[in-house]
């Protein structure tokens, strides 16, 4: 599945071509087709329709939102410097495609905004694929004396769960080192989804084997890190 753009004209080739780029990167989540038009207005306003699956409301406020044969519509305005920037576009399409990954209000942002889209963007390209929605994301910001300063990040459900899950990164200084974190972490993650259905059965085979009767021992455990299953 994937994000067709039917419609790139805000009136400047360069702006299309970097709209269009950024689309293209953000895509869309499998299973889901959506289709995509961006064109200016006579108030120099970004005039942005998109036509997909359908969102939470309540989470969406910002986008006028239509039900119409199976698809949603949603419509937004980009008005003024402020809204018509690349980072603003970006992170308000993405946060409305991929609402499985719900980020907090960021204080790396007040550090610096491009750090903190960094940061964001680095979390959201690893979260987006995994099967674990939805997650939300916060950060936070440590000062270590008049020149150092070092981020944190929490990843968890967002919704209620059986098994309640978080993790937490240890403090980064890059968006790369909280990549290799979360990279690790999730790996470990799916390492232990493996053997859990394994001990799973073994329980079940227990129950079933008569009194008496020989059971195999389990496997060994696994070693796990700050990343709940």
């Amino acid at each position: 599945m994937a994000l067709s753009i039917s419609r790139m004209a805000v009136g400047d080739p360069v702006i299309d071509h970097q709209l269009r780029r950024i689309l293209e990167a953000i895509g869309v989540p499998a299973g889901e087709d959506w289709t995509a038009s961006v064109t200016g207005s006579r108030s120099s306003a970004w005039e942005v329709v998109l036509d997909g699956a359908p969102r939470a409301k309540s989470d969406h406020v910002d986008w006028e939102i239509v039900q119409r044969d199976g698809h949603v519509r949603y419509r937004k305005m980009f008005l003024g410097r402020d809204e018509q920037g690349p980072d603003h576009f970006r992170r308000v399409i993405r946060k409305l495609l991929w609402e499985s990954v719900q980020f907090e209000e960021n204080p790396i942002q007040k550090v610096s905004p491009q750090l903190g889209e960094a940061f964001e963007e680095t979390v959201w390209s690893i979260l987006r694929h995994e099967d674990m929605k939805p997650v939300q994301v916060r950060f936070g910001v440590w000062r270590e004396g008049p020149d150092g300063m070092k981020f944190v990040c929490k990843v968890e459900y967002a919704s209620n769960r059986r098994v309640p899950w978080s993790w937490w990164s240890g403090l980064v200084r890059t968006p790369q080192d909280l990549a290799n974190e979360l990279t690790r972490a999730l790996a470990a993650r799916r390492k232990r989804q493996v053997v859990s259905p394994s001990l799973s059965g073994l329980r079940r085979m227990r129950r079933a084997v008569p009194a008496g009767s020989p059971v195999p021992p389990p496997p060994a455990p696994v070693v796990g890190d700050r990343l709940g299953a």
